[in-house]
């Protein structure tokens, strides 16, 4: 704490990231920080081969605040995010995906203000508001992930691991310096929100908004359903017992609200998001290989500049 407000640092791990990464930390440099000190910026590159560093580097000689790391070997992300909870020093560490955009100017103190304001708050989940692209097939698959999306948010309160989505978190420094993440994990994101909840930690924060562009083409739909995040972890199941491999069941009831409400906001794609739904748990996810790798392959549709 200083001045009895807390610290805080912002943790962005990137592997080429060079569309998305100068307006994020511009973005940062102009959040408000009344109720909070911001300590420092850390930009972990992960091996990246674009302009990213080139970019980062640029900047951070124009702004204290901003610090970059260099990886020379692609670990992935969950391995720079692990970096930086052994290395959190201060009350709030926050981790941001680089291909995201803040909304408005307070995003930081709405996110942090959840931990400063709830005691027993470890974990705070940002809401992701996705873009809808511009062609038929990624407006269709748009809508897949927002159906999915009204579904996930009728648990109460949104306590759900389907809500931790990890693109912007704020974690209490001292939750992140008292875990220990084993490094052979498949689902280290699993493990995180476990861990969050032993204690009843997890907040879901609606009124911090993000904006994302969403994954719009098949391939890399098969990419995104490649990552282990969701895959059956053996070593999870040891340390948290099998409730564990029911983590991410819906209730019924939660999918038939999530439905109409897709519905009544797009009655054209609804329908068809359905058959993709179907056709992915039928076609794809009973075929597709889940990968063990910490080092996913790059969804290439998220990555467009926000002022397209």
């Amino acid at each position: 704490m200083k001045n009895n407000l807390p610290t805080v640092s912002i943790c962005i791990p990137a592997y080429n990231e060079e569309e998305n990464i100068k307006s994020l930390l511009v973005s940062l440099l102009s959040q408000k920080h009344k109720k909070f000190v911001l300590e420092d910026i850390i930009v972990r590159l992960d091996a990246s081969t674009d302009k990213t560093y080139e970019i980062v580097n640029s900047l951070s000689k124009k702004h204290e605040t901003i610090k970059l790391i260099k990886g020379s070997v692609r670990k992935g992300k969950y391995f720079r995010v692990n970096e930086a909870f052994r290395n959190c020093k201060t009350d709030v560490l926050v981790i941001l995906d680089a291909d995201i955009a803040l909304v408005g100017k307070d995003f930081l103190e709405k996110l942090i203000d959840v931990i400063s304001s709830n005691k027993k708050a470890v974990l705070v989940s940002a809401h992701q508001i996705s873009l809808q692209p511009s062609d038929f097939i990624g407006k269709i698959i748009h809508t897949h992930f927002e159906m999915w999306s009204y579904i996930r948010l009728n648990f109460p309160n949104q306590n759900s691991a389907l809500n931790y989505l990890g693109s912007a978190t704020a974690y209490r420094g001292s939750f992140v310096c008292s875990i220990n993440m084993p490094s052979s994990l498949s689902d280290p994101h699993l493990y995180i929100f476990m861990k969050a909840r032993e204690v009843n930690g997890f907040i879901y924060c609606k009124t911090a908004e993000i904006l994302v562009w969403p994954i719009s083409t098949i391939s890399d739909l098969k990419k995104f359903l490649q990552r282990s995040i969701g895959k059956k972890d053996n070593e999870l199941i040891k340390l948290f017992g099998k409730d564990i491999e029911s983590i991410y069941y819906i209730p019924t009831g939660y999918k038939i609200k999530g439905i109409v409400k897709s519905l009544i906001r797009q009655p054209f794609y609804t329908p068809l998001a359905i058959v993709l739904s179907l056709y992915i748990s039928i076609f794809v996810l009973k075929n597709i290989k889940k990968k063990n790798s910490a080092v996913w392959d790059i969804v290439k549709s998220t990555k467009k500049p926000f002022s397209q």
